[in-house]
């Protein structure tokens, strides 16, 4: 009799064992299920995420080219097709000697211009060269000091052609608009950081009145792209600071 019992506890401890079996197989489907869901959501979201990253990236591209294509052509209307006008409509007027040195001077705009659209190559020379040979055009209209100290890290081409870039348009804006005599430039690069400043003793203006121009734009997006923080300070009468930070990877 009590070798009957004892088999009818082991067929019940039977079928506990495989019910747990079952219980825990549908369980760990249910995971399974729920994890390949997971995975799939999460692609689903990586892939938006990428397709939007590439709108973005895209959207920048053309709003900086067509930047570009609009300060070119206000570089084309007010400096070098206005000189040419003046010496056209002086042709009869002025000396051989006097027209020789306004062609000249029209010339050297339109190789500056060049020189703004197409920087020389970047794998061949290192920020601080790129921004000293750009200065020294300048320094032919407004006294320009340039300081650097860096320790040879290496600075991809993305961050040297933005940064080149947003030193043209600050400084193109300076010449235009500040009535500055002097413009100083200073460039640090250590292990850790990149530090950018430019200051003029310019006329200065009210930062809300300027912010939708093509130039604070274009510094604006550039700054984005390269992800670099950047901060403007200036008054009235008081000149203008330009102040620019970046973390090196």
């Amino acid at each position: 009799m009590w070798r009957w019992e004892n088999q009818d506890q082991i067929v019940i401890w039977i079928w506990i064992g495989i019910g747990l079996f079952f219980l825990t197989t549908l369980l760990i489907t249910l995971l399974v299920i729920n994890y390949l869901k997971s995975i799939k959501r999460n692609k689903k979201k990586v892939s938006q995420l990428v397709r939007n990253t590439q709108k973005e990236y895209l959207e920048n591209m053309l709003l900086l080219q067509e930047q570009d294509r609009e300060r070119l052509a206000e570089e084309l209307h007010d400096n070098i097709i206005s000189q040419l006008n003046l010496i056209r409509l002086n042709l009869n007027e002025k000396k051989p000697e006097e027209l020789s040195r306004d062609l000249k001077r029209s010339m050297q705009l339109i190789r500056e211009l060049s020189h703004n659209l197409t920087p020389p190559d970047l794998n061949e020379i290192d920020l601080a060269n790129l921004l000293e040979d750009y200065l020294e055009q300048i320094n032919k209209n407004i006294e320009v000091i340039f300081h650097a100290i860096t320790i040879g890290i290496p600075i991809s081409n993305l961050v040297k052609l933005n940064l080149f870039r947003i030193v043209q348009e600050l400084v193109t804006n300076i010449l235009k608009h500040a009535e500055a005599t002097r413009i100083e430039v200073s460039l640090r690069i250590s292990l850790n950081y990149l530090m950018l400043t430019i200051e003029d003793n310019g006329r200065g203006f009210i930062i809300g009145n300027q912010s939708g121009g093509i130039g604070l734009r274009n510094i604006k997006s550039r700054a984005q792209k390269i992800k670099i923080n950047y901060k403007l300070k200036t008054q009235p009468e008081k000149g203008t600071k330009f102040i620019a930070c970046m973390a090196i990877q």
